[in-house]
């Protein structure tokens, strides 16, 4: 006979439910049948360098601060995550369907700028064949859905699968999305426990007047509706306009240097881990 500690029992089993998600997603239908699928599980000190870059990437994102800020609160309480990442190469369409949704009007036009002309993006480098980040899309849902079946809080992530792609992980793959597995607690990736410490009511406010604006605008028939941006915001009427800002554009090419000593100081050795056998489709 034996006994196990439940929570420690409970944190192990991840690794089980992430086996079981990649074994989803790739059982996952697909509207092209040409998507090759690529997943890999991370897990331990593993989910370091991941943390460290989000933690660069989140002086400029509340999105990523908002996953940076669980994911290593989590990590330094001794529970940590598991990570499933999910990519695949959208920059080449086979199927020429012609149907426009990627920006050119033919797949054979898409492909030969896609060639030629590779970026980074934000969470993938494009230019992308919609119906292959679709498939990818739904990859990820049928994933989430197995970690579902297990009573297993997760969340489908940007912001990890970012920092994992330009870490090195996936070679080839041209968006990578993660889904973060646990911890073993109650809607950790919903309710955001840990964002009621670290954020004020007002950084909260202040981000939805940045990312949504639109709701909270006043009637749009005058082409010039004001902003709500206070309470009694009748009492100082403001309105929205296009403008630059150097000081952020400043202090995002700060962020990006910082990044790319991170990536410099991990990078490698991601690299290193593939040549070696370490790294591979799950």
């Amino acid at each position: 006979m034996a006994r196990y500690d439940g929570r420690l029992a409970a944190q192990e089993h991840l690794l089980d439910v992430a086996r079981s998600m990649v074994q989803a997603a790739f059982k996952a239908p697909q509207t092209t049948g040409r998507v090759k699928l690529q997943a890999e599980i991370v897990t331990g000190e593993d989910l370091v360098p991941i943390i460290e870059l989000l933690g660069v990437m989140a002086k400029i994102s509340q999105f990523v601060a908002w996953d940076y800020q669980t994911i290593k609160g989590s990590y330094d309480a001794g529970h940590p995550p598991v990570l499933v990442l999910f990519g695949t190469d959208a920059t080449v369409s086979e199927m020429a369907w012609n149907c426009g949704a990627c920006g050119f009007p033919t797949c054979k036009e898409f492909n030969a700028f896609a060639r030629e002309n590779r970026g980074q993006g934000l969470v993938g480098g494009g230019p992308s064949c919609n119906w292959k980040i679709l498939d990818l899309s739904i990859a990820c849902d049928w994933a989430a859905a197995a970690a579902w079946h297990h009573n297993v809080d997760n969340r489908v992530q940007g912001s990890t699968g970012s920092a994992a792609a330009a870490l090195g992980y996936l070679p080839g793959a041209s968006s990578i999305m993660g889904i973060s597995v646990g911890p073993c607690k109650e809607l950790v990736w919903y309710s955001r426990e840990i964002m009621n410490r670290k954020f004020s009511y007002e950084d909260h406010i202040n981000t939805m007047f940045r990312t949504i604006p639109t709701h909270f605008l006043a009637f749009a028939g005058s082409g010039k509706p004001a902003f709500k941006a206070a309470g009694r915001w009748w009492e100082e009427v403001r309105y929205i306009r296009w403008d630059t800002e150097p000081e952020s554009e400043e202090r995002l090419y700060e962020v990006i240097m910082e990044m790319a000593d991170v990536i410099d100081k991990y990078g490698p050795k991601v690299a290193q881990k593939y040549k070696a056998g370490g790294g591979h489709d799950a």
